[in-house]
């Protein structure tokens, strides 16, 4: 009875252990603002470089983080890969960034938001973005550049 009893406790013992998953783990990842934009940058000009693309894959079995969150944080993170691919081609910035989703029949679309794919445990996020370098400054490029606060201020007449 005893040697039964061992037998299962182990069976039990090696059932759960097969069981576990790793637990998973997500480094959080901010939008690299400085030096990726969703658009095009005015006011600065630039020398287009050429396009760079990105792909994330990562764990989407996650109970401590929702798909949405998981897929913002990967996004971010392929977008900080595109600003290093941008730098190896001696770029500054990334324009243009966008995510990217394939279908079935072969054709995509373009997001300006985070769109990952889930085939179950494995989430992924495919991105893309146009590498610039940033040309000098000329005085014709310069345009005041009036705080948030103060547009649509007009200073009141001096009684002078």
């Amino acid at each position: 009875m005893m040697r039964l009893l061992l037998a299962a406790s182990s069976m039990l013992l090696a059932f759960s252990a097969c069981t576990t998953l790793p637990e998973p783990k997500m480094d959080k990842v901010s939008f690299p603002n400085e030096t990726a934009y969703y658009g095009d940058v005015k006011g600065r000009p630039y020398e287009k470089l050429g396009m760079v693309r990105s792909r994330m894959d990562f764990n989407s079995l996650d109970p401590v983080h929702d798909e949405k969150e998981l897929c913002r944080n990967y996004f971010n993170k392929a977008v900080r890969d595109l600003v290093k691919q941008a730098k190896k081609q001696s770029g500054d910035a990334v324009i243009e960034v966008r995510s990217i989703v394939f279908f079935e029949d072969g054709s995509n679309k373009l997001y300006k938001t985070p769109e990952c794919s889930d085939e179950g445990q494995e989430g992924q996020i495919l991105v893309q973005g146009i590498a610039i370098k940033w040309r000098p400054l000329s005085d014709t490029d310069i345009s005041p550049i009036v705080p948030k606060n103060q547009q649509g201020f007009v200073p009141a007449p001096s009684n002078n």
